[in-house]
């Protein structure tokens, strides 16, 4: 058997518990993200080779190698025998069978802390970028429906119970915004974590002569981790952050998902979901289960515990990276998980069948314009608010109790301050496409305010899109120069 890191201090081999529990279970977790660790040691090979740590003929010998793993499926070639380690060490045996003892240098100036702290960054870098630009789908999906059926009448809810109507195109807006807070949370999140901490070595910063902003240009990140002891140890805490805005996000996208769950049962039936994005039963052949819903909201349940169990990792001052990693390595599946939730409600809400008869007759139910009526009396009666608001809920109550239509007022059943009212201007007052338009503050239902509410989300979300688009624009620009100058490098140099 080949030796192990392990021998020199240790003397044995690694018990194969150890190789099924730990070295096994990060391989398998780091070879979802080969490429990245390939491109980091591409990096410090050039930079090492530039800075003249490495001479000329070691230095080509090694990028050119890294080119070649590159170019040839890494995540299949550094599948090796998890008693060797982790992907940082299969990479070094994989250069000493390619360089010989000389590819062994690939780890001279940086720790795998640093190292694995980069890789992990990257991992969620790429993450964090999937779940940006789902979201930007779905705002597009959003805006493009609340257009679609700006003025259909529905029902608004408050503890599920009809509080005033509102319009489909003034609902969809509203979960717009939400969606904003949690693309600009994540930009913030973005801004911590694309600083790299290549470079800090184990602990102390390294005595060779390194060019820490060189390899985190050639990486795509925006600057280095200052401090070298922060390199790899406690910036791990962006892991944390970026969980939590991941359960933001999916705790916004889940109310939106869990009113069409509602107003899709067929006791409502006020939409419904496209055939494509529902279940079955296995024994009630009539059942049309709205399964994508029910994963968005099952995964919003699950993602409040995320940055707990980042969170709870992070309290050991003298702790290194190894426990931290534990748990940090989900954050890719977290992304994947989130992303996937987004695109299900995108393709829910653009393909979404709405039954506007439904929502409109709804949308008037239960006295759910009463409040213009109170405001009405304050106008043109001069009570106070609260007196008119009693004097509304008393006619309420007068016609529950007599059993009469909800929202038509019966003479024989008001008192003295409606009477100055005809039937006709009572019904007028109470009529929601009426009380939908007498909505006209900031942000209200009315035609004026919901053509000013979609000017300005489409203009936010045209700026949340140049956001993203240029920040994944600078990862790939990152790669292309990364791989043409370590092309040069080797330009004419075969191994």
């Amino acid at each position: 058997m080949k030796p192990v890191l392990t021998d020199g201090r240790l003397g044995t081999q690694p018990s194969p518990t150890l190789v099924e529990q730990v070295n096994a279970v990060e391989l398998a977790n780091e070879l979802a993200d080969a490429e990245h660790f390939v491109l980091i040691d591409l990096a410090h090979a050039l930079m090492l080779t530039q800075e003249q740590v490495f001479d000329p003929g070691q230095g080509r010998a090694i990028v050119a190698a890294l080119l070649e793993l590159l170019e040839n499926n890494p995540r299949e070639a550094l599948a090796g025998d998890p008693a060797i380690g982790t992907i940082t060490l299969q990479i070094e045996r994989y250069l000493e069978e390619r360089c010989g003892p000389g590819g062994l240098d690939i780890q001279r100036a940086r720790s795998r802390i640093d190292q694995n702290a980069t890789g992990l960054r990257m991992a969620d870098r790429k993450g964090a970028l999937a779940v940006m630009s789902t979201l930007i789908g779905l705002g597009e999906a959003l805006l493009d429906a609340a257009e679609s059926h700006d003025d259909v009448l529905a029902p608004g809810y408050t503890h599920l119970q009809h509080a005033q109507p509102t319009t489909l195109g003034h609902y969809f807006n509203a979960h717009y915004w939400p969606l904003s807070r949690n693309l600009a949370r994540l930009s913030q999140v973005y801004e911590r974590l694309n600083e790299c901490p290549l470079g800090g070595a184990a602990h102390s910063g390294t005595a060779w002569p390194i060019d820490r902003d060189a390899t985190a240009a050639y990486l795509g990140f925006d600057r280095p981790v200052r401090n070298a002891r922060d390199a790899g140890m406690s910036s791990v805490d962006v892991g944390a952050e970026l969980a939590g805005a991941l359960g933001l996000t999916l705790s916004g996208i889940s109310r939106c998902a869990s009113d069409l769950f509602y107003w899709s049962s067929s006791e409502v039936g006020m939409v419904r979901l496209h055939p494509s994005l529902c279940g079955t039963s296995s024994m009630m052949p009539q059942k049309r289960n709205p399964i994508a819903l029910e994963r968005i909201r099952g995964l919003a349940g699950d993602a409040a515990g995320w940055g707990a169990s980042q969170l709870g990792i992070l309290h050991f001052a003298t702790s290194t990276d190894s426990d931290q990693a534990y748990v940090h390595n989900r954050i890719p599946g977290y992304c994947q998980a989130t992303a996937g939730a987004v695109t299900l409600l995108t393709e829910a809400v653009a393909t979404l069948e709405v039954h506007t008869g439904r929502l409109g007759e709804s949308a008037g139910r239960h006295w759910s314009t009463s409040s213009a009526l109170a405001d009405d009396l304050v106008r043109t009666q001069g009570l106070s608010y609260r007196g008119a608001h009693e004097a509304v809920a008393r006619l309420i109550t007068a016609h529950e109790s007599a059993g009469a239509t909800d929202g038509v007022v019966r003479a024989d059943l008001i008192d003295q301050h409606f009477r100055h009212y005809s039937a006709e201007e009572l019904a007028g007052v109470l009529d929601a496409r009426n009380f939908v338009e007498s909505r006209t503050s900031a942000g209200g239902t009315s035609a004026t305010q919901r053509r000013k509410l979609a000017a300005q989300a489409a203009e936010d979300l045209r700026a949340h899109r140049r956001s993203v688009e240029a920040r994944i624009k600078e990862v790939e620009q990152a790669r292309v120069r990364l791989l043409r100058d370590a092309t040069s490098l080797t330009a004419g140099y075969g191994i």
